[in-house]
C-alpha cells in the first residue's frame, strides 16, 4: 500500500512539473505579444503623421528619417523577430524598412541625411 501511495504522489509530481513547464512560455509568448502590440500602434501612428497631408513638413521629416527607423530597429525587430521567428528575418525586415522609408521619402519629397 505504501508503495502505491509513493508512487501516485511520484506521478502527480511530475504532472505537475510537466504542466507548470508547457504553461511557462504561454506567459513568455502573451508578453511578446503585448510587446509587440504597443510597437506596432506606435508605428501606425507614425504612418498616419506620415500619410497626413496637414501634418507639417518637419514632423514628417523627424518621423520619417528618426523616430520610425528607430523605433522599427530597436523595437518592432526584435519583438516580431521573438513572437514569430520561423516567419520573418531581420535582413527582410530590414528590406522591408527600407521599401517604406524610400517610398514616403519619393512621396513626401523629403531626404534623411
Amino acid at each position: 500500500m505504501t508503495y502505491m501511495k509513493t508512487r501516485i504522489l511520484y506521478l502527480s509530481l511530475i504532472s505537475i512539473l510537466f504542466v507548470g513547464c508547457n504553461k511557462q512560455p504561454e506567459v513568455k509568448s502573451e508578453q511578446a505579444q503585448e510587446s509587440f502590440e504597443v510597437v506596432d500602434n506606435k508605428i501606425s501612428e507614425y504612418m498616419d503623421i506620415l500619410d497626413n497631408p496637414d501634418t507639417p513638413k518637419e514632423e514628417q521629416t523627424r518621423v520619417l528619417c528618426k523616430d520610425y527607423p528607430n523605433l522599427y530597429e530597436s523595437k518592432y525587430i526584435p519583438a516580431l523577430l521573438k513572437l514569430a521567428p520561423k516567419d520573418y528575418s531581420k535582413e527582410k525586415l530590414m528590406s522591408d524598412l527600407k521599401v517604406s522609408t524610400d517610398y514616403y521619402a519619393e512621396k513626401l519629397d523629403i531626404t534623411c541625411k
